[in-house]
């Protein structure tokens, strides 16, 4: 009866003894899948910043890239604008020297003035043959060295605006913005400039050379500025430079030519 009751009791023991051991080894499967679940999640961690560092080492060295060239462009288009500003001085020599058109070299444009006198009748729009030469030189050495350059053209008028008859502009500002728009008419639809390249502005009175106190200043003031400044280079801009197309000829020039033929 003794031994019968040990046994079961031997027997209990052990089964605790195995329960025991079983729940002791659920507890440390569990804390193993938490332990392994948290290096897991420690190596994405580890994975995403190491390629956040790759893709910053990248930009960087990308970056270091894009200004060395950037740096380079710029030194380059500098080379094109002195350049430029020689084959000008050349080609409109006449007029420098005679005061009507100034040429100068900015920080990063060339600026080309033009005196009304030469390119407009007093207080109208209408473009003498004079400045259309003018133009046309000038739009030469635009389309050549200088092709990837915008031309923003901008006129300037005094605070005096004579009548003019059949002059459609009755303020500084109307008389200033047409003529902006006529130069860049003629620069794009006679002289062949692209015109995603080409703006126009009218200053009216508001930027002067000089005080507009005296008749020779306020002649000064009257002119038409050609500023030319680096396009931001992209795709359209690169493609814009490789086609723009040859200027269109004057329509004097074809009435001209289809008079000899007929004389012919």
């Amino acid at each position: 009866m003794a031994v019968a009751s040990t046994g079961a009791w031997l027997g209990s023991r052990s089964l605790h003894a195995l329960e025991a051991r079983s729940a002791q080894l659920e507890h440390e499967a569990t804390e193993s899948e938490t332990h392994v679940a948290q290096l897991q999640t420690l190596r994405q961690a580890m994975e995403q910043r190491l390629r956040a560092l790759e893709r910053q080492q990248q930009a960087q060295e990308w970056g270091g890239a894009a200004a060395e060239l950037q740096a380079k462009s710029a030194e380059a288009q500098h080379t094109r604008r002195e350049a430029a500003l020689e084959t000008l001085g050349r080609t409109l020599k006449d007029a420098l020297q005679a005061g009507d058109v100034a040429v100068a070299l900015e920080d990063d444009a060339l600026r080309v003035e033009v005196s009304e006198r030469i390119l407009f009748a007093p207080a109208t729009t209408s473009l003498t043959p004079e400045g259309a030469g003018v133009l046309k030189q000038a739009a030469a050495v635009f389309r050549g060295p200088l092709a990837d350059h915008r031309v923003a053209v901008e006129a300037h008028t005094d605070e005096v605006l004579p009548a003019a008859p059949g002059s459609p502009a009755t303020t500084a500002w109307e008389l200033s913005a047409a003529r902006a728009v006529v130069v860049v008419r003629q620069l794009g639809e006679r002289e062949g400039l692209a015109p995603e390249r080409l703006s126009a502005t009218g200053h009216a009175a508001y930027r002067p050379l000089v005080p507009n106190d005296s008749p020779p200043h306020r002649a000064s003031n009257r002119r038409v500025t050609l500023r030319l400044s680096p396009t931001p280079v992209t795709p359209e801009s690169a493609a814009v430079a490789r086609t723009e197309p040859p200027p269109r000829p004057m329509k004097r020039q074809a009435k001209a030519k289809a008079k000899k033929t007929a004389q012919r």
